[in-house]
């Protein structure tokens, strides 16, 4: 069997006419009809009722067109997959990310994109926000993940908002202000904090301080930090309190507790951005996986 019968199997089944058959691939009647006798010998069935009017598929023969699509059907990919492969040999991406907010959702999103696009080089460059901002400006990447005010703007860049994060208190879980149900904003006065720098992370920086200020009180920062890791690390021995994004937790793996807070507290929303003057099929490739995701699974984000 091989894939040419295949071809005159459907053309007969199309027209049930093994003339017009044979009209379609320029050859002879008889020619079609020693193919499709072969495959029949081939496969040990009938898979033709055949009379001096009509042509008609047996069952086996119902059930073979069915297979004989997949089997064309994974042909034509294969080779549209080799074809595409042959063009698109250099292609690469850069992507510049922020790391906390992203940590989630883009290793899944990075495995199945190269899983279906293996010949793209991937270049993955982890930044803070002003890293990520100026590299846009400069245009040095071909999709960024950031904070999505940053993103808002950029003229050379296509920008959609992905998620918005609420932000807690985050606290060990034999912490005082655990005792009740509530959170006692009065007492958070006189507690000890920890935060990212401004370095680390300018806009977490910035609503971590307006968080505080709505609350009512002037934080008492005891150390900054330039990485995620190194603030929970520091409120996982008890040196202080901090607060973060919700989305942490879900990769961190501590047993600190995460405490919402009020309704009227800001959120963080994330974003990405691409280039809008780019021929690079890789960029377009990348953006329809999100896309599809932002449909299919929106719980990714």
């Amino acid at each position: 069997m091989h894939l040419e019968q295949l071809r005159y199997f459907l053309s007969v089944a199309r027209h049930r006419n093994f003339t017009e058959a044979a009209r379609e691939f320029y050859m002879t009647q008889p020619a079609i009809t020693h193919q499709i006798s072969a495959l029949e010998r081939e496969l040990g069935v009938k898979l033709f009722l055949r009379t001096t009017r009509n042509v008609s598929l047996t069952r086996a023969g119902e059930l073979f067109l069915e297979d004989a699509k997949r089997m064309l059907d994974l042909e034509e990919r294969a080779m549209d997959r080799l074809k595409q492969a042959e063009q698109t040999d250099n292609l690469s991406l850069k992507i510049g990310y922020l790391n906390s907010p992203c940590r989630h959702f883009l290793p899944k999103l990075m495995r199945e994109y190269r899983s279906r696009y293996p010949q793209v080089r991937v270049e993955l460059v982890r930044g803070v926000a002003e890293d990520l901002q100026q590299g846009c400006e400069e245009t040095a990447f071909d999709v960024a993940f950031s904070v999505l005010s940053d993103l808002r703007g950029m003229s050379q860049y296509h920008c959609r908002r992905l998620v918005a994060d609420f932000y807690c208190l985050v606290c060990p879980p034999d912490h005082p202000c655990l005792d009740n149900t509530a959170i006692d904003y009065g007492r958070l006065a006189t507690e000890p904090f920890v935060c990212l720098s401004r370095e680390g992370g300018s806009y977490m920086y910035k609503q971590f301080r307006e968080i505080c200020r709505d609350m009512g009180f002037t934080p008492r920062v005891t150390a900054e930090y330039p990485a995620m890791e190194d603030v929970l690390f520091a409120v996982e021995c008890g040196q202080a309190l901090a607060i973060l994004p919700y989305h942490i937790r879900e990769y961190m793996h501590t047993d600190l507790v995460f405490l919402p807070l009020d309704g009227t507290s800001p959120v963080i929303e994330v974003g990405v951005a691409w280039r809008r003057q780019s021929d690079n099929p890789a960029v377009r490739w990348f953006i329809d996986l999100i896309h599809h995701y932002l449909v299919e699974q929106p719980d990714l984000f």
